[in-house]
């Protein structure tokens, strides 16, 4: 069954072109495997222990991180062409070595939302995965929201939001300026009265030294949401969030969603204002800042220097 799922899901969505459909349907298929976990009431259980300093004060890997890596890996060798698979559980894997065909980077945020998960909290469950061509330019990523099974995207033809529904992705829309106006979301372009994103929900390690360093950065916008990863780029992407502030986030989080931005006219750079640039390591930490518009990613910038 699911086999021929996935076979369904490539042929139905081959007009996104190859490549993306098969980044779809692996996303697609990683939901899947979200959802039967949590319907069986399975998955929560501590399966591995991550090894030296990597993430070291997060060791626990749970059974829904490791099969929906598996999954990715199982596809991604079916495919058969040369990869390089950068994940938060395996650390960095040649896959196909020696195999015909461009190698292509592959970031991989197999399950985000573990410890909400494992407590029955049905929110900010998220898979993704990113494709990076040789030349470490972007080629594709998607991002899938388990809970409501909602998938963004980007290529090169731009950013997409979808609903999954089994071998559709239903109420397509394109993420952008023009969609976010639509859905009642003008820019925001003063820090007072915006809202900001940021991943608070470990207190010892991201709450307090968020507020300790950044307090006076926080303190105009008019709402915190406190996820982050991956998906605080799609939420910038359909102006749900005006900023995504991201400091000291691991490098899978970053480059497993940031190009869905980048494809949706956001804007996105480091802490000086630089652009970000993909770098193949998946032990490093970024500090990443993006934002629905120029003039408000200058007031964050400002605002930020002020905070050193």
């Amino acid at each position: 069954m699911g086999d021929d799922r996935f076979k369904n899901r490539m042929k139905a969505w081959k007009t996104e072109g190859d490549l993306v459909a098969f980044n779809l349907a692996c996303v697609a298929e990683a939901l899947d495997t979200v959802q039967s976990l949590s319907d069986r009431n399975i998955g929560w259980e501590v399966v591995e222990k991550r090894l030296g300093e990597y993430k070291s004060w997060d060791p626990d890997i749970i059974k829904a991180d490791k099969d929906t890596e598996n999954g990715y890996r199982r596809r991604l060798e079916e495919r058969g062409t040369p990869f390089l698979f950068l994940s938060e559980e395996a650390g960095t894997v040649e896959l196909n070595a020696g195999a015909q065909g461009e190698k292509r980077y592959v970031v991989c945020d197999p399950f985000d939302g573990s410890f909400l998960f494992k407590h029955g909290i049905p929110a900010y469950w998220y898979s993704s995965l990113a494709l990076y061509k040789a030349d470490n330019t972007a080629a594709c990523c998607a991002v899938g929201d388990c809970y409501p099974r909602v998938i963004a995207w980007a290529s090169e033809q731009g950013a997409f939001l979808g609903k999954l529904d089994g071998d559709r992705l239903a109420q397509k829309v394109r993420l952008n300026k023009q969609y976010r106006e639509s859905m009642g979301r003008p820019d925001a372009t003063k820090l007072d009265g915006a809202s900001v994103e940021s991943y608070a929900m470990k207190p010892k390690k991201f709450l307090m030294p968020l507020v300790d360093k950044y307090r006076r950065f926080l303190e105009p916008f008019k709402f915190l949401n406190p996820n982050g990863g991956p998906y605080g780029f799609v939420d910038v992407a359909e102006g749900k969030i005006d900023c995504y502030f991201a400091p000291r986030q691991p490098f899978v989080d970053i480059f497993s969603g940031i190009f869905v931005a980048q494809q949706a006219g956001c804007v996105v750079t480091d802490f000086d204002g630089k652009p970000v640039a993909f770098v193949p390591n998946e032990e490093t930490v970024w500090d990443v800042v993006c934002t629905t518009n120029p003039a408000l990613h200058e007031q964050v910038l400002a605002a930020l220097k002020k905070c050193k």
